[in-house]
């Protein structure tokens, strides 16, 4: 009465591969998990210290790297498209920018100034312009129109203080046509109530 147990070895392989598979497939879907919750908790921390709840904001700017330690170098960017404007930096844009960016409270060892570091080198991608001016429209409508004044007087300050490193002659500083057009229309950007 005893049977005797037959033992399928391509059933043992196929079960190994599966294993393996699934295992492979598991590492996939969890990574991609960790990666979903890690945004997730990027855009909580984002609209904790911003203040934004549009949640098409908060995608754009944590796919454009922003995190809630480096947001303060969002108030920046205007300065850098400025900076960037003509396609190339001058040692002299490069300080102007640091400068700035140190009068604006972002010390040396920060997330943020290595952000910007990073954008010295490379000119940020262009969807962040578009992240930035979301970020804008979205503060608009939150602050009481004094403080939004004062805070659109600030980056056209800075950003032409920026443009004015650029260029002069006989010490007289100027912007050119374009720096003056991205200044104006980054401007525009705060009037979108």
């Amino acid at each position: 009465m005893f049977s005797h147990l037959v033992v399928d070895p391509f059933a043992e392989r196929r079960k190994t591969l599966e294993d393996a598979f699934f295992k492979a497939k598991d590492h996939q879907l969890l990574d991609r998990m960790r990666s979903e919750l890690a945004a997730l908790e990027e855009k909580k921390k984002l609209a904790h210290v911003s203040g934004i709840v549009e949640q098409h904001v908060l995608d754009q700017l944590v796919k454009s790297g922003v995190t809630a330690e480096s947001l303060t170098a969002v108030v920046m960017i205007p300065i850098m498209e400025v900076a960037w404007v003509d396609g190339s930096l001058s040692p002299d844009e490069r300080d102007a920018v640091l400068n700035a960016a140190v009068e604006q409270g972002i010390s040396a060892d920060s997330a943020s100034y290595e952000l910007l570091k990073t954008w010295l080198k490379e000119r940020p991608n262009p969807k962040i312009i578009a992240a930035w001016k979301d970020y804008v429209r979205e503060v608009a409508r939150m602050m009481p129109r004094g403080a939004l004044a004062e805070f659109k007087c600030a980056m056209i300050n800075r950003a032409t203080r920026v443009a004015e490193s650029a260029g002069g002659f006989l010490g007289i500083a100027t912007i050119s046509k374009s720096e003056r057009a991205k200044i104006d229309e980054l401007s525009k950007a705060y009037d979108a109530r």
